[in-house]
C-alpha cells in the first residue's frame, strides 16, 4: 500500500512539472496594418515567439518588411467590408490586431475600418480584439497639449468615435492609447495606465510590447489603457540646442 501512495505522489508531482514546463500553445491572429510602423513590430513579435500571423494587405500594399517574417497574406482593404469579413473568417484566429491610421479622405480607416473590423468579428463569432488608437478620446484629452488639440482634433474625433463603437459591441476588446511614437530601440521605460498621467514620446517597438501583453494577459479584457512611458532618445533630440 505505502509503495502504492508513493508511486502516485510521483505521478502527482510529475504531473505538476509537466504542466509547469509545458510550452505555451502558439496562437493564430489577423493584423490590420501590419506592413509598417507598430503593426509590423506586433508581427516581429508574435512570429519570434512561433504564433502564426495573418496580415490583412491592400493589392498595393508595400510587403517587403514583412516578407522576411514568412507571415500569411489576405489581399483586402480594411474600408471594403465584405473584404473585411472574408479576412476574419478565413481563419478561426484567437484574435485581431488593428492599428489602422489615416484620418484623411472621404472614408478614414480609422473609422470606417474600425466598424468593419466589428462587424465583421461579430458576424464571424471571433471575440478577441486589440486595437491601437492615439491619446486624446475621453479622458485622455487632459493629455495633449492645448496647441495640439485643434492640429489633432479630427483624427481625436475620429479615433473616439471609433472606440465607442468597438466599447458598444459584444467584442472582448483591449484600447490601447499611446501619444507621439518613434522609431527608436526599445528603452522598456514604459506602462499601460487607465489613468491620465503625464508622459513621453515611445517607441513602437516598446508599444508593441505592451500590446501583445494585453492578449496574453486576461487583466486586460474590456480595458482602454493610456501609453505611459519615455524615449530616451527622442527626449534628448527634443532638449538638444540648435
Amino acid at each position: 500500500m505505502e509503495q502504492m501512495k508513493s508511486f502516485l505522489t510521483t505521478l502527482a508531482l510529475l504531473g505538476v512539472i509537466l504542466m509547469e514546463i509545458a510550452p505555451v500553445q502558439a496562437g493564430d491572429f489577423l493584423i490590420v496594418g501590419a506592413t509598417r510602423n507598430t503593426g509590423l513590430e506586433i508581427a516581429k513579435i508574435l512570429v519570434a515567439r512561433g504564433d502564426s500571423v495573418t496580415a490583412l494587405v491592400r493589392p498595393t500594399s508595400n510587403l517587403e518588411n514583412l516578407e522576411p517574417l514568412k507571415v500569411e497574406y489576405f489581399v483586402g482593404d480594411a474600408i471594403e467590408s465584405d473584404e473585411v469579413l472574408k479576412a476574419v473568417q478565413s481563419k478561426k484566429f484567437d484574435a485581431v490586431f488593428s492599428t489602422l491610421g489615416g484620418g484623411r479622405g472621404e472614408m478614414p480607416p480609422d473609422l470606417v475600418g474600425t466598424i468593419n473590423i466589428v462587424d465583421a468579428m461579430e458576424k464571424a463569432g471571433s471575440r478577441r480584439l486589440i486595437v491601437v488608437t492615439v491619446i486624446g478620446p475621453g479622458k485622455s484629452i487632459a493629455m495633449v497639449p492645448a496647441e495640439q488639440r485643434k492640429l489633432l482634433g479630427r483624427v481625436i474625433a475620429l479615433k473616439e468615435e471609433a472606440e465607442n463603437y468597438i466599447m458598444a459591441s459584444s467584442l472582448n476588446y483591449t484600447i490601447v492609447r499611446p501619444g507621439q511614437l518613434t522609431s527608436n530601440p526599445r528603452s522598456g521605460i514604459i506602462k499601460l495606465s487607465e489613468g491620465t498621467e503625464p508622459t513621453g514620446p515611445v517607441t513602437r517597438a516598446d508599444l508593441a510590447d505592451l500590446v501583445v501583453w494585453t492578449y496574453d494577459n486576461a487583466e486586460a479584457a474590456n480595458k482602454v489603457y493610456q501609453v505611459i512611458g519615455d524615449d530616451p532618445l527622442a527626449t534628448q533630440r527634443m532638449g538638444a540646442p540648435g
